[in-house]
């Protein structure tokens, strides 16, 4: 699931829309608010949530198999080499 957005608290400040490092955000010029264009890129990093100044940016979890891929990464660190 991508971030979702909570139009009520949006103030079309267009933070999350400049700050996605993935382009995922999109923004309609003739409403002045940003949507989600391309859901299915969203890198679940949480910038547009940490940008957002009202709060409007729902930072979804990631699919459970990034989840798991993070799990045995995490637990690789600190063996040699890696």
């Amino acid at each position: 699931m991508p971030v979702k957005i909570n139009y009520h608290l949006c103030k079309g400040c267009k933070a999350c829309y400049t700050e996605c490092p993935a382009d995922v955000i999109g923004w309609d010029d003739e409403k002045a608010i940003p949507y989600i264009a391309y859901p299915d890129e969203c890198w679940h990093c949480g910038v547009c949530k940490l940008e957002c100044p009202e709060g409007a940016m729902i930072h979804t979890l990631p699919p459970q198999c990034w989840i798991d891929i993070n799990k045995r990464f995490i637990s690789m660190l600190g063996r040699k080499g890696i």
